[in-house]
């Protein structure tokens, strides 16, 4: 029997996403008019990808990400956001440009990884070579639903993407991704973390994690004898 057609997830993806950025300028108290006009797109464009009519690029995404002060995946994925105070951005539109640049270059680096030439992989994603080659010179960013597919033919993290720390975007999300990684804590180790009479202890375990092996095994060793000999 011929294999079946997979499922096109596409559609579904594209009002998730569309849901998830309304839903993220809404609790900022943000309109269609001040995000369309950051990104640097029509309002109509704008509305068209919260109805899901129509996807943003990754350069677009991570662009509302910083005006929304949200983390990108925040509006990629059901996740809750938490907003931390904006940080400037001076000439957008080429911080855009370089990013769109930046993500085409890891794209062709992971699939030269692979070993694919330029037709397989662009095959498998769903596209034409030509349209990949546009994508990995960053002549024009890719869309986020075919950015999904290409990580996940590539074996990528959207992670890998995201730059954390570097420039401007990055170190604004590197911000963002830290708040985030400490609200999944379990509530009783926040807890320790945020008591100030904890920073000893805390500080004992920064110091602790930069010894070599060797040295943590001598100090453990120290460690059971001196219990051993009470």
């Amino acid at each position: 029997m011929p294999d079946s057609p997979s499922l096109d997830t596409t559609p579904l993806r594209r009002l998730v996403i569309g849901r998830l950025i309304r839903n993220a300028r809404e609790a900022a108290g943000r309109t269609q008019q001040d995000c369309a006009r950051f990104v640097g797109i029509s309002v109509k464009r704008l509305a068209a990808y919260e109805e899901g009519e129509r996807e943003p690029d990754f350069v677009e995404l991570e662009a509302l990400a910083h005006l929304l002060n949200v983390p990108v995946q925040a509006l990629i994925y059901e996740e809750e956001a938490r907003r931390l105070p904006q940080v400037r951005l001076d000439n957008l539109p080429a911080l855009m440009q370089l990013r769109a640049r930046v993500v085409g270059a890891r794209l062709k680096q992971a699939r030269m990884e692979k070993g694919e030439s330029l037709k397989e992989a662009a095959r498998a994603i769903g596209l034409t070579g030509g349209q990949l080659n546009s994508y990995e010179l960053g002549r024009r960013p890719m869309p986020i639903t075919l950015l999904e597919k290409a990580i996940a033919h590539f074996g990528l993290r959207l992670e890998q993407l995201l730059d954390l720390g570097i420039g401007p975007v990055g170190e604004a999300q590197l911000r963002l991704e830290r708040h985030a990684r400490f609200d999944r804590l379990p509530e009783e180790v926040r807890a320790f973390v945020t008591d100030p009479a904890a920073l000893p202890y805390l500080q004992m375990a920064m110091h602790l994690s930069k010894l070599p092996v060797g040295d943590l095994r001598g100090m453990a060793r120290v460690l059971r004898q001196i219990t051993a000999d009470e």
